[in-house]
């Protein structure tokens, strides 16, 4: 039976695995104080976090927390990547982190809400644009017919003023003409 800490820890996981939409499995073995901090610094700046806790209490934390899959990843010392915001974001910002500063981590797995991903999908998801992108580029898609409709509906009212504008530059014209 574990002690009250113990109890206390599985607790936490069990609210971290259901609260949170991407978890990642990762071994960190041999990874030095100096690359954790950075790699922990650079996973916080993105909305993601990475929590180190015994696998005993991770394996009562994921049947807890209806995560069961993850036991299957859950061997030798592990961390986990969890984010409250874009899986996508937290997931590029943990695998080009380890890869830009040569961590030795190994991805082992994870799940995306209740979808389990292998390591090639984990690779996959950090290769996608962040939400804020993706938005981005919808809104621009949007945006471009509507523009392209303004511009073409405002065309013969541009014409209009031109030609208008041009026979007041004329009139004054022939009026200086006459004046001198």
């Amino acid at each position: 039976m574990p002690t009250d800490k113990g109890r206390a820890a599985v607790a936490e996981m069990k609210d971290i695995f259901e609260a949170s939409p991407l978890v990642i499995a990762a071994g960190y073995s041999g990874v030095d104080v100096a690359g954790m901090t950075g790699l922990r610094q650079e996973l916080r700046s993105n909305g993601a976090r990475f929590k180190i806790v015994k696998n005993t209490f991770a394996r009562l934390a994921a049947d807890e927390a209806g995560r069961s899959e993850l036991k299957e990843v859950m061997t030798g010392p592990i961390g986990f990547v969890v984010t409250d915001g874009d899986p996508a974001a937290a997931a590029k910002a943990f695998v080009n982190y380890a890869k830009s500063n040569a961590l030795p981590i190994n991805i082992l797995g994870g799940m995306l809400d209740s979808d389990v991903l292998s390591v090639d999908r984990i690779t996959a998801l950090s290769k996608l644009p962040s939400q804020g992108e993706l938005i981005a580029k919808m809104l621009g898609s949007m945006n471009s017919p509507i523009t392209g409709l303004v511009m073409v509906m405002s065309g013969p009212v541009r014409a209009l003023a031109t030609v208008l504008q041009r026979h007041v530059d004329n009139q004054q014209s022939v009026g200086e003409g006459e004046a001198a």
